[in-house]
């Protein structure tokens, strides 16, 4: 009986200790996107106010991904709402921040592409097959 309880004893703490260690990961995780969230924004709403846009702005969210290291403001302005604009704060490049526009889906035409799309589908696709004897 003892020994029972010894092994569910260690598993217990072995769990406590794995859950912890998870707990303090995703936290510090959370913590690093919030700052790096933040240093984009305030650099970026200090240029756009140089410019004269922060009135202009309709939308903003910033987008921070760790995997690839993507950290960027979108935005969207009152007059422009079928636009997206992202911009970038990079330290690679002096501080500067830089910025492109991408269209919204809904607003992009796919009239052209949809009869390619569907010229594509009637076309008969190569099938691969081997005889190996």
């Amino acid at each position: 009986m003892k020994k029972t309880y010894k092994i569910i004893g260690i598993i217990v703490i072995i769990l406590i200790i794995i859950s912890v260690l998870i707990l303090l990961t995703v936290s510090h995780y959370s913590n690093y996107k919030k700052k790096e969230e933040a240093k984009t924004k305030t650099k970026v709403h200090r240029v756009l106010k140089q410019k004269g846009w922060e009135n202009k702005i309709k939308t903003e969210e910033p987008i921070f991904t760790f995997n690839t290291g993507d950290n960027y403001l979108e935005v969207t302005y009152k007059e422009e709402p079928y636009n997206t604009y992202q911009y970038y704060y990079d330290l690679d490049d002096d501080g500067k921040v830089t910025g492109e526009a991408v269209l919204k889906e809904k607003y992009q035409r796919y009239d052209l592409n949809k009869n390619k799309y569907k010229e594509y589908r009637k076309r008969h696709h190569f099938e691969e097959k081997y005889d190996l004897k």
